[in-house]
């Protein structure tokens, strides 16, 4: 069984596979470290003025889920005024063996789960006023090899799975009822010849507002797809260079950018797009400031905020200007996170520890913070709140 690791430091790029360590819980305090700029011989930019902040999306989060390597998921109520995660009856509940990769449908119907280990789908219907979850027949369903990504289109009627073990990507229709179909032709190859196949990191696919493109990275390229508005087939369109040891992608929420992290490199690179054809090209590089990589980015609503784990354990913020990004605020050490959700609203940020027996002594937890009016991050009074074992990928859905 192959399971994702975040319990030890990880040679950069690489995933560990082995036997999944329970753990439990702890109450330690998150270490905080002031950001001062890097030590370069390279020109480090002014930090950034104070920005003048939209009005914030008027949505609000109402259910939280996160997958855990323990074989199950958590489900959480989030309190919209505080951002509090509490825990909802019943929870957690088993699934498979590793349901790491989560998200769920524009319309909140759907819950849409990924097992790395079993190469199978979950889909479950959520209630909307308990937020209890009903596994929807036939689920669970094979899939793609080792699927590390998953995403539904816009309008909600195709699920896309990238695979960690096979260059491809699963396309799927989704009924109103919640079944899966597969969509023909699919999976769909990237055309690549390494052996790797695609990396680790729920936002390594994405798709544009207007569902027509789909995004995908892997270890060192990231591809552009075309969506068959009715089908949902996909056709290669591009392949550009990505990241070093690429570990994940994020969209700039008004269509402008795309932003992709890696393991193995020390930048952030921004790629302009092209709202016709899709296509990308490459405009700037941000350099990261606690270095050694980045596995993950989450950008705000606004498309102003960034944040990301960088150095294996570092939870940094940004500051987005014109595609550039300058760091705001603290850094927040002993954050092993593979995923970041950034509430609806933007006022909250929501990291789950994703590692057994961490070095900080805080797992089984997902971390909560409070965004400032400057992008900058603080700890919710109740700081952590209580998951299944070694939480991994998280989703919000929307009141």
């Amino acid at each position: 069984m192959n399971f994702l690791y975040r319990c030890f430091f990880p040679t950069a790029g690489f995933l560990v596979a082995g036997l999944l360590f329970g753990c439990s819980g702890a109450t330690s305090t998150i270490p905080v470290v002031t950001v001062t700029p890097p030590t370069s011989t390279a020109t480090v930019p002014a930090p950034a003025p104070t920005p003048t902040v939209p009005a914030p999306p008027t949505v609000k989060a109402k259910f939280g889920y996160t997958g855990n390597q323990g074989a199950s998921l958590s489900g959480y109520t989030v309190d919209p005024s505080s951002g509090e995660l509490t825990a909802l009856s019943g929870f957690p509940i088993l699934v498979g063996q590793n349901p790491t990769v989560i998200t769920h449908d524009p319309q909140n119907r759907f819950l849409i789960v990924g097992d790395i280990s079993s190469s199978q789908l979950h889909v479950f219907a959520i209630n909307g006023t308990t937020g209890a979850l009903a596994e929807v027949s036939p689920s669970p369903y094979v899939t793609v090899k080792e699927p590390v990504a998953v995403i539904t289109d816009p309008a909600g009627t195709h699920v896309y799975v990238a695979s960690q073990g096979g260059n491809q990507v699963g396309a799927y229709s989704l009924s109103s009822t919640g079944v899966l179909t597969s969509i023909a032709g699919g999976p769909f190859s990237t055309g690549s010849t390494a052996t790797t196949g695609l990396t680790v990191g729920a936002a390594g696919i994405v798709t544009d507002a207007g569902g027509k493109f789909l995004y995908v990275q892997d270890l060192a390229n990231i591809y552009t797809f075309s969506i068959d508005s009715s089908s949902g087939a996909l056709t290669l369109l591009q392949t550009v260079p990505g990241a070093n040891f690429g570990g994940a992608i994020a969209l700039d929420p008004a269509g402008s950018y795309l932003y992709g992290v890696g393991s193995g490199t020390n930048s952030i690179l921004t790629y302009s797009i092209n709202a016709t054809t899709g296509f990308l090209a490459q405009v700037k590089s941000s350099a990261m400031l606690e270095k050694n990589g980045a596995y993950t980015i989450s950008i705000s609503p606004t498309g102003q905020f960034a944040y990301t784990i960088e150095n294996n354990n570092d939870l940094v913020s940004y500051v987005i200007s014109n595609g550039g990004f300058t760091p705001v605020g603290k850094v927040y050490s002993g954050v092993y996170g593979e995923q970041i959700a950034v509430d609806p609203s933007g006022s909250f940020v929501y990291v789950p520890q994703a590692c057994s027996f961490c070095a900080s002594g805080l797992y089984n937890v997902v971390n909560e913070f409070s965004i400032g009016s400057t992008g900058a991050l603080t700890p919710l009074p109740s700081p952590t709140v209580a998951a299944g074992v070694t939480p991994w990928g998280i989703t919000l859905t929307t009141q």
